[in-house]
């Protein structure tokens, strides 16, 4: 049986050894931070706000990481009917902008895969933005409870898979290979993307993302079913996110490129609460009151120039044929993107097994 570890135990690394294992493959997971640990600021993947928002292509990378939101996206669509404790969920999202480019202008005739979209009117609406806004759209995207989806992944790989679970920090790749000799194939989703030989990936960098979990004044309000993004025209964002399972609202956020502070900044949690004011209103519960935080959440988007890596590296090896299947890079897509790379994860690791049995 072709063994395999993977290197990271974000949402990413976790699906990806999910597929792996249902495709018949001895799997380990081995992280410096597992899903049953305390958090951390670099455990990105338990702060993410999680929600699907789809946009027209810009980038030569966004067609390739389009297609791996529409593969999860999919099976998302599965996990609600197969897996209601996954806690994934379907509601509506509402995409907003200030000064909107060309390309949204003409979105609509490229949007596929995507149930319900339309372009809509923001003066139709009813809401509130802090200036005039020139784009809007609707469709039907998913939420879901980051904590319970990654205990989901974690319950399953374990109990079904007799996955195992290594708490432990490499700081080479080519030390996975030493400490599991036996190994065919390591799959790198370290998010900033660690190296063969130590160091991470040049052209990978941090966006700091900070947002606030809230306690809804009714268990009725409005945004139960709906998430909501605005993008001024300075670049700043302003979103609401549901979380189901009781799982409050996520409120935020920030997306400072290279910042590295891994503490609650005072002032970015004032600006949020002052942009929700405005678009949010029914999670303050009146006019005179303010909103109620449980708690102050600081992530890393694990980003990168050129988008994701999702590719194969030959490893040297005089005894065994060794490879690297890089996952990494995802940026604030992590769960966005999460199954369509998994399977371009396994179908690499699948070509290249088939390649040694001829």
């Amino acid at each position: 049986m072709t063994k395999v570890v993977v290197v990271g135990a974000g949402v990413i690394g976790l699906t990806s050894a999910l597929v792996l294992a249902e495709r018949g493959y001895k799997v380990a997971v081995v992280a410096e931070t597992l899903p049953t640990d305390v958090p951390n600021s670099s455990y990105t993947s338990a702060w993410a706000g999680a929600h699907f928002r789809p946009f027209p292509s810009s980038q030569p990378n966004d067609p390739r990481e389009s297609s791996y939101t529409r593969e999860t996206y999919q099976w998302f669509k599965e996990l609600v009917k197969t897996n209601p404790e996954s806690s994934v969920k379907f509601v509506v999202g509402e995409e907003y902008i200030e000064d909107a480019p060309q390309r949204y202008l003409q979105w609509q005739a490229q949007e596929q895969g995507i149930e319900g979209f339309e372009i809509i009117d923001p003066n139709q609406t009813g809401r509130s933005f802090p200036k005039p806004v020139n784009f809007g759209c609707r469709y039907k995207t998913w939420v879901l409870n980051p904590p319970l989806y990654l205990a989901f992944l974690t319950r399953r790989l374990q109990m079904n898979y007799k996955v195992q679970f290594v708490k432990t920090r490499f700081n080479t790749l080519r030390n996975v290979f030493l400490a599991y000799p036996d190994v065919s194939f390591v799959v790198n989703a370290t998010g900033q993307g660690l190296q063969l030989d130590g160091g991470y990936d040049p052209v990978s960098f941090p966006i700091r993302g900070q947002t606030l979990l809230l306690r809804p004044p009714s268990p009725d309000h409005p945004y139960k079913d709906r998430t909501i993004t605005h993008q001024s025209s300075e670049g700043k964002w302003t979103f609401v996110i549901p979380r189901p399972f009781d799982g409050g609202v996520i409120v935020g956020g920030t997306k400072q490129v290279n910042e590295i502070h891994d503490q609650p900044n005072p002032r970015d949690t004032q600006d949020i609460v002052d942009s929700a004011r405005i678009m949010f209103p029914e999670l303050f519960g009146g006019p005179e009151f303010d909103v109620d935080v449980v708690q102050t959440n600081v992530g890393f988007r694990p980003a990168r120039k050129g988008g994701s890596r999702i590719e194969l590296e030959a490893v040297n090896d005089k005894n065994r044929r060794k490879a690297i299947v890089h996952a990494y890079g995802a940026g604030g897509m992590g769960y966005e993107m999460s199954y369509g790379i998994a399977k371009a994860v396994a179908q690499i690791v699948d070509s290249k097994v088939q390649v040694h049995r001829l």
